[in-house]
């Protein structure tokens, strides 16, 4: 096999490599977006939820319903404090996913410019070739008109 199907060969199989970790870290991007949002929502819904008891409370309530909403208030806490750990898992990984990314690309980027340096370096060796013969052809015609 020559050196330059070995290097399309390689840089086929970087290429693969490549998108493969671009379909990661889009899947760990839209995972880590899905969870920010739902923790935006848990936020929102715990400040709405305590607003309308606060507007409750007012008008007065029993310690039994006093304690169900404070009990749901610290579910609602805990939940947003899983969701934050649940965040920085995805952005570990997503920041991961975004490195090996990075290095498929520089793998598929140094791998195009060893061909194209390689190319390069059989085009002037296949220039010079062509130099000499054409050199060699004129030396010939010269001397065979030379008497």
């Amino acid at each position: 096999m020559s050196t330059s199907n070995t290097l399309a060969l390689l840089l086929e199989h970087a290429e693969r490599e490549r998108d493969a970790a671009l379909a990661a870290h889009g899947e760990a991007q839209a995972a880590l977006a899905r969870a920010q949002s739902q923790a935006d929502d848990l936020v929102q819904y715990r400040a709405s939820y305590q607003q309308r008891w606060i507007g409750e409370a007012q008008n007065g309530v029993g310690i039994e319903t006093f304690q169900c909403v404070h009990s749901f208030a610290e579910r609602l806490s805990q939940a947003l404090g899983q969701q934050g750990q649940l965040i920085q898992v995805l952005e570990s990984r997503w920041n991961a996913t975004r490195d090996a990314l990075q290095q498929r690309e520089l793998r598929v980027a140094s791998l195009k410019k060893l061909i194209e340096r390689r190319q390069s370096e059989a085009l002037q060796i296949a220039q010079r070739q062509d130099q000499k013969l054409n050199d060699e052809w004129a030396a010939r015609a010269h001397r065979s008109l030379t008497p």
